[in-house]
């Protein structure tokens, strides 16, 4: 027998080692073949949901339960749930924090183990997701085992992380996407609750390189309400929030039409926006509905653009511009800032009207109940509520400004007025405005006073007021006397609810004066009985050294005295009685002895009736006359505030 040389046993040794390693292998890779084929047939067939429901409880530290969920292996991954719920926690509104109705999707395999993953096929139905606060301002998505302890603030460090925008670098990518028959509800800790209705969701895209599209139809608390959006691809999604998301989205409800184009760095929050907004309604019917206003209100149509941001607590409209009914705001800048731990909102807005019609704007602003139809808006007749709620949300803080301001049948210029309301009261500190010539300003607040009215205060100054002017508008008959006054006033109204209630209630202390002015000869002669009257007709005017008038009034009836005119032909004392509810007054006044010439009688004279119609006749032919005579020339006590006004006047020294 031929004995093997060394390299040739050696070289049998080696393969017969490398047979055995590739049986071993063969078998090997047989065996798991044959467990991943077993396992596959397993899976397919498997109802997964207790094991599922295991890791979410213990995950979550709520009761979850899941009807069933399979998983079908594949190119595409298909998986299935369907019955499957959240517990709430225990103080929430409901039993079920969330709960489906069914689950479907497709996930590419390949893109599991390569990312980012790529889904298709999606179909989610009857979901209803409930997120709430409690009363004790506890948040129902907060899970853990410690979830209902009470958290201390975060340090800033904390809070920006909690604040940053989530990382989409892994977002999936959506081919399909189909929401049926869900609804989304948010309720805050006192109760109000605003929810977000999709009857319809769907979402596709060819590729993660194509835009993404977005159709929705569904409604807001009620309100049915359409969208219709191009997205950018998912590609740049997944930029964010390094690269802003652009979107370009249409949103109609009812007659209202709304489009905006900008970006989102936290689209999954709708955070970090910045576009251009605008809105068209020719009945603000969706306005209300939203606003939770209710009731047949005339219409109210309204076209406004601006640009549009959030991020994080802050909303903004800026550059606002367009039309409501018939008043034009020109550029308005409105900000809110929302509360945090229970705190309210806190609103600012800066407006600048060209026209602003209180009238127009009554469908807004009418109280419940006010005359007034959809068909007939012009029926309403213009009244402001004045409301101090003892815990306001949002906090209001206005600056606005109007060319033209229309109120009932009043029309002023240049407005300016700066108002805030904090809890119980309104602060106005700021309040101008233009009328008939002469310049107004005041200042002043409301408080609450009882559960349902309210008080008012304020200090007013006009200026400028040409006598003319001021008597046409108050339908006084003509007056033969030139020049502007000016009046300072002290009001006050109490147990009031409108604006035009409070006008109509008001206590008034004013003071009138005219440093510079003239009147007629005749008039002054007439008052003063000049027997010169019998011989002539005195002819041109004399020059006013002053005008001083002190009045009083409670509710439209009023009494002013003194009332002094002092001249270069002689000094005249009046009193004079009104009541404006009725349009009518009762005046007495005389020349002052020792003013006049010597043909000077000086016979007081009375004039009393309607506002329109006065009556002329000799003031001690009555005894109303002589009591008012005798009131003419008394100096009457004014508040601190008047003071210094009526003091510089050379007429607030009684005449002899």
């Amino acid at each position: 027998m031929p004995v093997l040389s060394g390299h040739t046993e050696d070289f049998l040794k080696d393969c017969l080692l490398l047979r055995w390693f590739l049986v071993s292998i063969l078998s090997l890779t047989v065996l798991l073949l044959a467990l991943f084929g077993a396992g596959w047939i397993w899976i397919d067939h498997k109802d997964l949901a207790a094991f599922a429901t295991a890791k979410l409880e213990r995950k979550l530290d709520r009761p979850v339960h899941i009807g069933a969920l399979h998983i079908h292996p594949g190119t595409w991954l298909t998986i299935e749930a369907d019955d499957v719920s959240v517990a709430n926690i225990a103080s929430g509104t409901r039993p079920q924090m969330m709960t489906l109705g069914h689950l479907g999707a497709q996930v590419r395999l390949t893109s599991l183990i390569w990312g980012p993953p790529e889904t298709r096929n999606i179909v989610i139905s009857k979901f209803s997701g409930l997120f709430e606060r409690t009363p004790a301002h506890l948040p129902n998505w907060r899970f853990g085992p410690h979830q209902n302890d009470p958290r201390p603030p975060l340090t800033p460090e904390q809070q920006a992380k909690a604040d940053a925008p989530p990382d989409l670098h892994s977002a999936p990518g959506l081919r399909n996407v189909t929401i049926l028959d869900s609804d989304v509800t948010y309720r805050s800790a006192n109760g109000a609750s605003y929810k977000a209705t999709l009857g319809k969701v769907e979402l596709a895209s060819t590729s993660d390189t194509s835009p993404l599209t977005m159709t929705l139809s569904g409604a807001y608390n009620g309100t049915p309400i359409a969208i219709s959006a191009e997205m950018e691809p998912i590609r740049d999604l997944r930029k964010t929030p390094q690269r802003p998301y652009g979107t370009k989205a249409h949103v109609t409800s009812g007659d209202m039409t709304s489009d905006f184009t900008g970006t989102l760095t936290d689209p999954t929050n709708f955070d970090g926006v910045e576009g251009h907004t605008t809105v068209t309604t020719p009945t603000s019917d969706t306005l209300f509905n939203v606003a939770g206003i209710k009731g047949d209100h005339a219409p109210v149509k309204l076209t406004l653009s601006g640009d549009f941001s959030h991020s994080g607590n802050d909303w903004h409209f800026r550059k606002a511009n367009g039309t409501i009914q018939t008043s034009t705001m020109e550029d308005g800048d409105f900000t809110l800032v929302e509360g945090s731990h229970g705190k309210p909102d806190d609103v600012t807005a800066k407006i600048g009207f060209g026209r602003l019609d209180i009238n127009g704007l009554m469908p807004i602003l009418a109280p419940p109940g006010a005359k007034g139809s959809k068909k007939s808006p012009s029926t309403l007749h213009a009244d402001l509520l004045l409301l101090t709620p003892p815990d306001p949300d949002p906090l209001v803080h206005f600056d606005l400004a109007a060319r033209q301001l229309v109120y009932n049948r009043l029309d002023f210029a240049n407005l300016k007025i700066q108002a805030a309301q904090i809890p119980n009261r309104i602060d106005i500190p700021v309040l101008r405005l233009g009328y008939v010539g002469a310049s107004l300003s005041a200042n002043g607040h409301i408080e609450a006073d009882g559960k349902s009215s309210s008080r008012i205060a304020a200090e007013l100054a006009l200026t400028h007021g040409d006598i003319d002017r001021l008597r046409r508008v108050a339908g006084l008959a003509p007056v033969p006397v030139n020049g502007s006054l000016s009046f300072r006033i002290i009001a006050s109204a109490n147990n009031v609810h409108t604006l035009n209630e409070a006008m109509s209630r008001a206590d008034l202390t004013a003071a009138v004066s005219m440093e510079k002015g003239e009147i007629a000869r005749e008039i002054v002669e007439a008052a003063s009985m000049d027997l010169r009257l019998l011989f002539r007709h005195a002819k041109g005017v004399t020059p006013i050294t002053c005008l001083l008038g002190v009045l009083q009034m409670h509710q439209g009836i009023g009494v002013v005295v003194p009332l002094r005119l002092r001249t270069g032909a002689g000094t005249i004392a009046a009193k004079a009685d009104f009541d404006l509810n009725r349009r009518w007054l009762d005046l007495v006044f005389a020349s002052r002895p020792f003013s006049t010439s010597f043909f000077a009688l000086d016979v007081p004279i009375r004039v009393s009736g309607r506002f329109d119609a006065p009556v002329l006749s000799l003031a001690r032919w009555s005894k109303e006359g002589r009591n008012m005579l005798a009131d003419s020339n008394e100096v009457t006590n004014l508040p601190p505030a008047l003071q210094g006004f009526a003091a510089s006047n050379a007429c607030a020294r009684p005449t002899r």
